[in-house]
């Protein structure tokens, strides 16, 4: 073999493992459940952020979005173990953190953390009455079946009503229970819903609950390429400042700031005991309230 040849199939074979090892990250799908629509529905900021986080990686990356009706967290966890799809968000709990690959980047700052409640206009005036963590103990609260907040309630000893995320609003008109715990971030789109949907709610201005929590994106454990990709985009929307004036340009973290800083409003801080020390370690840059 003469050294011509030679060099030719080291530069073939060479370059040829290149986009073996490479290539795949440079144009990754990413199949995404949706619920409601991505740009204006009630997780529109959650879907705006995985853009932000594919655009911010290198490589042509995109999003797509598949229609799974109302399931269940439960089912869509399923769907990501069978590979149906490639990535979700959800609040944290430490069965996800173990059985998926966790993004440690939260994805609200810890504003999903800080907790408003939907109530029956009648409900109002015994709310402005109470000035503390036991007095609102008095009230119990509709929260989702499959959500960390159900059992975060539960251990600083609420009285908790659960269902799916669907029946809950029926169930706070037939006074199943007093409160529906929601995001403050998030409450606002969803009362728009219920109130066209011909449901008499509106939103509590006097209380806020407080506790460490936060939306996380996950994905399969052996899906090294999409794990890196997205926290490599997330990081580097970071370094440019891009996630940063995403968060503060949002409609919704701008309205839940100022709920959040609203002196009228009594804010009752309770423990998470369900954090693990990986979310506990994460830096307090990626946090509003550190």
């Amino acid at each position: 073999m003469n050294i011509r040849r030679f060099w030719v199939l080291f530069l073939t074979g060479f370059l040829t493992l290149q986009l073996l090892v490479f290539g795949p990250a440079q144009a990754e799908t990413f199949r995404v459940p949706f619920f409601g629509d991505p740009k204006t529905g009630p997780f529109s900021y959650q879907y705006e952020v995985l853009q932000l986080a594919i655009e911010h990686a290198e490589g042509d990356h995109q999003l797509i979005f598949d229609d799974f009706g109302d399931a269940s967290v439960s089912r869509i966890m399923d769907l990501m173990d069978r590979n149906s799809i490639d990535v979700m968000f959800a609040g944290y709990t430490p069965e996800r953190e173990a059985r998926f690959s966790q993004i440690p980047i939260p994805l609200t700052r810890g504003i999903l953390g800080y907790r408003v409640f939907a109530i029956r206009p009648e409900t109002q005036a015994a709310l402005k009455t109470i000035n503390s963590v036991e007095e609102l103990k008095h009230h119990c609260i509709g929260s989702g079946s499959d959500w960390l907040d159900t059992q975060v309630l539960e251990a600083n000893g609420f009285c908790v009503e659960t269902a799916n995320y669907q029946n809950l609003w029926r169930m706070l008109i037939h006074e199943r229970f007093d409160l529906l715990n929601r995001g403050v971030h998030e409450v606002h789109a969803e009362l728009g819903l219920a109130e066209d949907a011909g449901l008499d709610v509106a939103l509590d201005d006097s209380l806020l609950l407080a506790y460490p929590m936060d939306f996380f994106i996950y994905v399969r454990k052996d899906d090294t390429i999409r794990q890196e990709i997205l926290t490599e985009g997330l990081q580097n929307a970071y370094e440019s400042g891009a996630f940063m004036r995403h968060f503060y340009s949002n409609q919704a973290i701008a309205r839940s700031l100022r709920a959040i800083r609203d002196p009228n409003r009594k804010v009752f801080r309770i423990e998470n005991p369900f954090l693990s020390d990986q979310v506990k370690a994460i830096p307090d840059r990626y946090w509003e309230d550190r």
